[in-house]
């Protein structure tokens, strides 16, 4: 286990040799996948194992590679010419890392395999992810009302750890605009190859719902996370107000999303908090942006953000706070919050 933890720890390059279906459920950060069987293949073996036993279904494989053995030992052989440290792995260690070890050996090329597989992997993973129960670290959670730029001021931090980078998702409604969030799995292997690397004994985190998106933070993460200290960004609703448009409106627009695209999208977002915003609010809103965005009235985003901050976030978000404000290390100001952050990182205590 100690070889697997400092494989995950030192972000050691893994050739993945499942087939894509596999892959695609979940793996690690630095794997990349050179599959020894492509999906057909992998179900064709699978159907023979189980109705002829695993003799007939080994020769069946070697039978379906024939006429590949070269072309795939060539492009492991590319891969691990530029990362020397690389280890193989399939499901359990078994079968396919076997072959593929064997074909590069005849090569006279020497890859270790990952005893266990991916099997072995992600119960590292997850062993790591429970292991906070356990550590010292003093985690800090830096808490405030939706548009206060938490997640910018954690970025320049090196004792932080960006959930919702690794979620990919912004945490509100309309926080998953523009891309796709990663499998649960993945999600958790990345966050625990993040924690085995993390050398500070202070953790920042940004406050979160257990919920990012479609994703739920570990459940041992989020009772840890509810009994930290917090710190509490104040930033004026004006201030917020602009943070947001910028970030879900103007940003898209300028990076090349249509005005027709970003109306879908919002629009998709706000119908998920429908019945929490009511249906005079939701309408107000919707109509304003497709006003906006379809039909080019003289209406500014800013104002829908104002009535969706002040009806909405801001009442739920105060309420939240309020429940946790006898764990608050300091509420005040951005500049304030950023240097006492800092402060307690360069100390290493609080």
């Amino acid at each position: 286990m100690d070889n697997i933890i400092n494989i995950i720890k030192n972000s050691t390059p893994l050739i993945d040799l499942r087939a894509p279906v596999e892959f695609i459920k979940g793996a690690f950060p630095s794997s990349v996948n050179i599959p020894i069987l492509n999906n057909n293949q992998r179900a064709q073996v699978g159907t023979k194992y189980k109705n002829k036993g695993s003799n007939a279904a080994e020769r069946l494989g070697f039978n379906l590679l024939k006429n590949e053995r070269n072309e795939k030992v060539q492009v492991w052989k590319k891969f691990i010419n530029k990362n020397p440290t690389t280890y193989l792995y399939c499901m359990r260690g078994g079968k396919r890392s076997q072959i593929a070890k064997s074909w590069l050996s005849d090569d006279g090329i020497n890859v270790p395999i990952i005893n266990g597989g991916y099997k072995a992997l992600r119960n590292t993973a997850i062993g790591i992810l429970n292991s906070v129960k356990e550590d010292e670290k003093k985690w800090v959670i830096l808490a405030g009302r939706t548009g206060t730029g938490k997640t910018d001021i954690l970025k320049d931090l090196k004792s932080a750890i960006d959930l919702e980078n690794l979620a990919m998702h912004k945490g509100s409604a309309f926080g998953g605009l523009l891309q796709e969030q990663p499998t649960t799995i993945n999600f958790e292997n990345n966050l625990a190859s993040e924690y085995i690397k993390h050398n500070s004994n202070i953790l920042f985190l940004e406050d979160e719902s257990q919920r990012i998106g479609k994703l739920i933070i570990p459940n041992i993460w989020y009772r840890k996370m509810k009994e930290s200290k917090i710190i509490i960004i104040d930033l004026s609703l004006e201030e917020r107000i602009i943070n947001i448009a910028k970030e879900y409106v103007y940003d898209p627009l300028e990076n090349g999303l249509s005005k027709k695209n970003l109306n879908k999208l919002l629009q998709s977002s706000l119908l998920k908090i429908r019945k929490r915003l009511g249906l005079m609010l939701y309408n107000d809103i919707s109509i304003k942006i497709q006003n906006i965005l379809i039909n080019s009235y003289e209406i500014s985003h800013e104002e829908w953000i104002e009535e969706l901050l002040v009806n909405y976030y801001d009442p739920m978000y105060d309420y939240q706070l309020e429940t946790k404000k006898n764990r608050c290390l300091l509420r005040s100001n951005k500049s304030e919050v950023i240097n006492f952050l800092i402060q307690i990182e360069a100390n290493q205590s609080f």
